[in-house]
């Protein structure tokens, strides 16, 4: 058997929505990193610019592009992204950052090394609109990583861009809770958590974040929509809990 054929399938999932700007570059900076029978599933939600025809216009077999019908949100379109995929391997993307060369390579490598290990995460270097660099490290601006559940419902670590995980968590965190409150990455990170499921943080950046005014997730929250969410997903939590056998 080929190193190719040992290493796992992998999919990217990403939810595109008003993503002109920067998903061009977003996906140049994937594409190169992942091999022959890997994929990039793209939901596009229903947005009002020229994102769709960008996708399109990448000539690669390996961009899937779906689009919502209507804006139906992030939560929403990342999950009808991960019922598509196909990989032993799972990447979050978001349509604005740059992945840095040897992420994947990396990740994968951390998953081979560490058999019992269902969730990978890394650092990320945080860069402007113009891709100047912010801060070198989100977790020293956000504070060390922590897997636990408590510890995610007082200030959320985990960031959807530097996550990847083994498709068998699809089964216990699928479908999300109803709304869109509880966002993807903290919920697919509570879950693995609660199962029992190992994670394992890279401590270096694999992904430059982008923080600018458009960004979907990035914004600084009020406090009432701050605890708002936070009641949502600890609701969420006591209903999979409840349902868990």
């Amino acid at each position: 058997m080929t190193a190719a054929e040992e290493r796992p399938r992998v999919s990217v999932c990403m939810a595109a929505y008003n993503g002109s700007r920067f998903i061009a570059a977003q996906v140049a900076s994937i594409l190169p990193q992942l091999a022959a029978r890997d994929e990039l599933i793209i939901v596009d939600d229903d947005s009002q610019d020229e994102t769709p025809t960008i996708i399109k216009d990448v000539l690669d077999a390996r961009v899937r592009l779906i689009r919502n019908e209507r804006n139906f949100g992030i939560a929403r379109s990342f999950e009808k992204a991960l019922a598509l995929a196909s990989g032993r391997v799972i990447f979050l993307s978001d349509q604005d950052d740059l992945w840095i060369e040897g992420k994947v390579k990396k990740v994968l490598g951390a998953f081979e090394r560490f058999p019992d290990v269902d969730l990978v995460t890394t650092d990320a270097v945080l860069i402007d609109e113009n891709g100047a660099q912010l801060e070198e490290s989100y977790y020293k601006t956000r504070g060390k990583f922590r897997p636990g559940v408590l510890s995610n419902l007082v200030r959320c670590k985990y960031l959807g861009s530097t996550m990847a995980f083994r498709s068998c968590l699809l089964s216990k965190a699928m479908p999300f809770p109803s709304g869109n409150a509880v966002l993807h990455d903290i919920w697919i990170g509570v879950i693995n958590a609660m199962s029992r499921g190992r994670a394992f943080h890279v401590d270096e950046p694999l992904v430059k974040y982008r923080r600018h005014a458009a960004t979907a997730t990035g914004g600084k929250l009020g406090v009432m929509r701050q605890l708002d969410i936070r009641f949502q997903l600890v609701k969420a939590v006591a209903n999979y809990w409840m349902r868990t056998p």
